[in-house]
């Protein structure tokens, strides 16, 4: 098996951090999507990472990739297969990845000529990072971890969604407006599946 991912994505950094949870023997490979010889698109025609790529079938994205990694590595499996239990996981990765895409939102739009920017996209997607954040504070009060305060993918996905956000937004101050998820990623970082794959900061 082969992983396609680039440095700082967030939704390729779940990943990682899954296989190297399971020690899934994963051969990594790192691409530049902005490289315009970046062939990511012989694999996935939206031209995307995270890509799992097994005898020659490509798959794609990030929580599909999950799935299959957890299910065909064994137990300890860090996606419940009980129904319920599996929809709060997925539903907190949903938020996750929604922060993340909100993050995005407001980086491409900053890359936009100054004249040409928009400041109902910043606004916009300003608050929903926020109202997720408010939303995931709450969740995690009084846990360690979300799910029965038992670590799982659950906390992998937000917890690299805290990465990216603090990375994108250093002026957030998330131990004054954001206790729990600050203890929640200050505790998430003490494992070396988030140690080896932080995010560096951006020139």
């Amino acid at each position: 098996m082969k992983l396609f991912y680039s440095n700082n994505s967030p939704y390729a950094r779940k990943i990682r951090i899954l296989i190297d949870e399971k020690k899934v023997p994963v051969t990594l490979e790192k691409v530049v999507l902005a490289d315009k010889n970046c062939t990511i698109h012989e694999y996935n025609p939206l031209a995307k990472v995270p890509i799992l790529v097994i005898n020659d079938i490509s798959i794609f994205d990030s929580p599909v990739i999950a799935e299959y990694i957890d299910y065909k590595s064994g137990p300890l499996y860090l996606i419940p297969s009980d129904f319920d239990k599996k929809i709060l996981v997925k539903r907190w990765e949903a938020i996750a990845d929604g922060l993340c895409d909100a993050s995005v939102a407001i980086m491409l739009e900053k890359r936009r000529p100054i004249s040409q920017q928009n400041t109902d996209v910043f606004e916009k997607q300003m608050r929903k990072i926020k109202l997720s954040l408010q939303r995931l504070n709450e969740e995690i009060e009084d846990k360690e971890y979300y799910l029965e305060d038992t670590f799982s993918y659950a906390d992998i996905a937000v917890g690299c969604a805290l990465g990216y956000v603090k990375l994108r937004y250093p002026e957030i101050d998330f131990k004054s407006e954001y206790l729990n998820l600050y203890h929640l990623h200050e505790e998430l970082m003490k494992r070396q599946s988030f140690q080896e794959t932080a995010p560096e900061p951006y020139l």
